[in-house]
C-alpha cells in the first residue's frame, strides 16, 4: 500500500487528539514524527527519557516518538489496517514514553 506522507501524518496526529485526557497531560516535551526517509523494520520508535525517569529535566531537547511510513506502507493493505495499526504502535510507544519496558508491554497486548 503506498502511504502519503500527509496522509500519515494526519493519521497519527488524529490518534493523539483521541487519547484519554489523562495521557495526554502527561505528554511533555515530547515530539511525534513520521519519518519516510528510511527503510527500517521498525514500525516506531521512542527516543528519550521515560516520564518516571527525569530529574534535572530543563532545558532538553524533547523526546521523539518516530512512525517509519515505509515499514508500514510494507504491512498495511488497505486505510483501515492503516489506521488501526498506528493506533496499536502509538499506544506501543506512549508506553515505553511512560516507562513501560518492551516485556511489559508485550504481557500487555501492546
Amino acid at each position: 500500500m503506498e502511504i502519503d506522507r500527509k496522509d500519515l501524518e494526519e493519521i497519527v496526529y488524529q490518534k493523539i487528539k483521541k487519547l484519554p485526557e489523562f495521557f495526554k497531560r502527561k505528554l511533555e516535551n515530547v515530539e511525534f514524527f513520521v519519518d519516510d526517509t528510511r527503510s527500517v523494520r521498525l514500525l516506531g520508535l521512542y527516543h528519550g527519557v521515560p516520564f518516571g525517569k527525569r530529574s534535572n529535566y530543563n532545558f532538553v531537547m524533547p523526546d521523539k516518538i518516530i512512525v517509519y511510513r515505509r515499514a508500514f506502507e510494507k504491512i498495511c493493505r488497505n486505510r483501515r489496517e492503516l489506521e488501526d495499526k498506528v493506533e496499536e504502535v502509538l499506544l506501543h510507544e506512549i508506553g515505553h514514553y511512560f516507562g513501560f519496558s518492551e516485556e511489559q508491554l508485550r504481557s500487555l497486548d501492546y
